[in-house]
C-alpha cells in the first residue's frame, strides 16, 4: 500500500498542467522542465561599482550539486542544492617576482557558501530556506582559496573590483556536490583539496577529508579548480566522490589518462578504495576536455555520473551514465612500468585491470539541454525519476573592452605588481566590467526525467 501512495505522489508531482513535459525522441521517457525562482531575499549582496547592473544584488545559484531532501503529503518534491564558492569570473594572469599566477575576481568576497532548500510545487520550483556553511567554531566559510603551497591551493590570486588582492582562506571551499545520510547530516565535496566534508543539519563542520589526511594522497594532483565534482552516499553508507577531471600528474598526464578517479570512503573505518571511470577518450580532442559534472548512487556499486565537454566536434557533450563498480578494480597503490596508470595511453597496457563498467542512461543535449553545466544529479526514491541542475555562475560575466585588442580576452592580459596591464608584452589599459552572463546561462533549471523503469 505504502508504494502505491508513494506511486501517486510521484506522478501527482510530474504530471501537473502548467509544467513543461516533453516526449522528445523517446515517448516512454517524460521531461519536466522547471526554472528555479530565487526571492531577492537570498540573493548574494553587492556594493561594487556596477549596482545599476545588478540593484538586487546577484541572483544566487544553488546548482552546484543536487540531494534529494522529501515527497511531502501535498504532492511537492523538496530537494537540497549547493552553492560554489560565490560569484566570481577569470581574471588576467599576475605577475610577482618569477612567479606568474592566475586571478579570479571575487566582487562579494564575504559570500558564505549555502545549501538550499528548492521546492517543486504546482509546476513552479522555488528556494524556499538556505543553511550557511560555518567552521566548527561558528564562523562563516568562505569561497575564497587556499595558500599557495597547502592542500588545496589553486595558485589564484583573489581580487576584488578595484584590483586590490584579497588574500587567502586556508579553510575555503569550493563546494561541488552534496549528500545526506541516515543521520540527517550534509556531506559536501569540493574542487579545492579537494576535500569531503561533514556538516550536522545545521551547517556546522565536523570533520574534513584532505587528500593525505583520510583521502589517498595521489588526489592532491588534481587540475586546479577540478577537484572533486560529484558525492553521494551509497545505501550502505559508503561515501563515493568523484574527480571532475583525470589527474595532472604531470603536463602529460591531460593527453594519456583513459579515466578519473572514483573514491569510496567508508566513514565508519576511514578506510578507502579507487576506481577508474573511464571516460569517452575518442569523443574528445584530449582526455582532460572531460568533465564529470555529478554523480548519485543507485545501490552500493552502481552509480550514475553525468559526464560533459567540448568534444573534438567543437559540440558539447552532456550525457548520463549508470556504471557499475561490482567488478571495478580497486586502483589505489597500482602502476604499470613504475608508473601511475594515468601515464598509460596504450589501453593494451592496462589488460587485467578493470575499469567500472558503463552504460549510457539518457543525452541531456539530445533532448534540448541547452546550457553548458549540468551539475547536480539526485533520484527519486522510485528510482527512475532523475532530477538534474544547472550552475548559474550567479549570473554574473567578466567583459573585457580594449579598443587596441579587440579580440582579447581576460586572461591575456598580465597585471604587474605597480596595478598596469600588459598585453603581449606591450602597455595595455583594458577596462573591466562586471556583466549579467547570457541569458541561457543565467537561469538555473532542473529537470525530472522519468525512465520507463526503474533502475536498479
Amino acid at each position: 500500500m505504502q508504494k502505491k501512495i508513494w506511486a501517486a505522489l510521484v506522478i501527482a508531482a510530474l504530471t501537473i498542467s502548467n509544467m513543461a513535459v516533453s516526449s522528445a525522441a523517446d515517448t516512454h521517457i517524460r521531461i519536466s522542465k522547471y526554472v528555479v525562482a530565487v526571492p531577492t531575499k537570498f540573493n548574494v549582496g553587492y556594493t561594487g561599482q556596477n549596482q545599476q547592473t545588478f540593484p538586487n544584488g546577484f541572483r544566487t545559484g544553488f546548482g552546484s550539486g543536487l540531494s534529494f531532501k522529501s515527497m511531502n503529503k501535498d504532492g511537492s518534491i523538496e530537494l537540497y542544492g549547493i552553492t560554489d564558492r560565490g560569484p566570481n569570473g577569470d581574471g588576467p594572469g599576475y605577475q610577482t617576482g618569477d612567479q606568474n599566477l592566475s586571478c579570479k575576481f571575487f566582487p562579494s568576497p564575504d559570500f558564505q557558501p549555502e545549501i538550499g532548500i528548492i521546492k517543486l510545487k504546482d509546476g513552479q520550483a522555488s528556494v524556499i530556506k538556505t543553511i550557511g556553511l560555518e567552521t566548527k567554531q561558528g564562523r562563516q566559510l568562505t569561497g575564497l582559496p587556499v595558500t599557495p603551497g597547502l592542500i588545496g591551493t589553486t595558485n589564484e590570486i583573489a581580487l576584488d573590483e578595484n584590483l586590490a588582492n584579497l588574500g587567502y582562506d586556508n579553510n575555503g571551499l569550493d563546494p561541488e556536490g552534496i549528500a545526506v545520510d541516515k543521520q540527517g547530516n550534509f556531506w559536501t565535496c569540493d574542487e579545492y583539496g579537494p576535500f569531503i566534508t561533514q556538516f550536522d543539519n545545521k551547517g556546522k563542520l565536523l570533520k574534513k577529508y584532505s587528500p593525505g589526511d583520510g583521502l589517498p594522497e595521489i588526489l592532491k594532483y588534481r587540475v586546479p579548480n577540478r577537484g572533486f565534482e560529484g558525492i553521494t552516499i551509497a545505501p550502505n553508507g559508503s561515501v563515493y566522490a568523484i574527480v571532475q577531471s583525470p589527474l595532472a600528474l604531470d603536463e602529460t598526464t591531460g593527453k594519456t589518462a583513459r579515466f578519473t578517479r572514483i573514491v569510496r570512503l567508508d566513514p565508519a573505518t576511514g578506510k578507502t578504495a579507487m576506481f577508474a571511470y573511464p571516460i569517452d577518450v575518442a569523443a574528445y580532442k584530449a582526455p582532460k576536455d572531460a568533465k564529470v559534472g555529478d554523480i548519485y548512487a543507485i545501490s552500493d556499486t552502481k552509480l550514475l555520473v553525468i559526464e560533459q565537454g567540448k568534444g573534438k566536434d567543437k559540440n558539447m557533450r552532456n550525457l548520463i551514465y549508470s556504471i557499475d563498480l561490482a567488478q571495478a578494480t580497486d586502483i589505489s597503490g597500482l602502476k604499470v612500468e613504475g608508473k601511475e596508470l594515468e601515464f598509460i595511453a596504450d589501453p593494451s597496457k592496462l589488460a587485467g585491470i578493470h575499469f567500472a563498467d558503463k552504460t549510457l542512461v539518457f543525452d541531456l543535449r539530445a533532448h534540448g539541454w541547452n546550457t553548458e553545466k549540468a551539475e547536480g544529479l539526485t533520484m527519486l526514491p522510485d528510482k527512475k525519476t532523475i532530477a538534474v541542475t544547472n550552475d548559474n555562475d550567479f549570473g554574473i560575466a567578466i567583459e573585457v573592452v580594449d579598443p587596441k585588442n579587440p579580440k582579447a580576452e581576460i586572461t591575456d592580459y598580465t597585471l604587474l605588481q605597480d596595478g598596469s596591464f600588459r598585453y603581449k608584452n606591450e602597455p595595455a589599459q583594458p577596462q573591466i566590467t562586471i556583466v549579467a552572463n547570457d541569458e541561457a546561462e543565467r537561469n538555473q533549471y532542473i529537470w525530472m526525467i522519468e525512465l520507463p523503469e526503474a533502475l536498479r
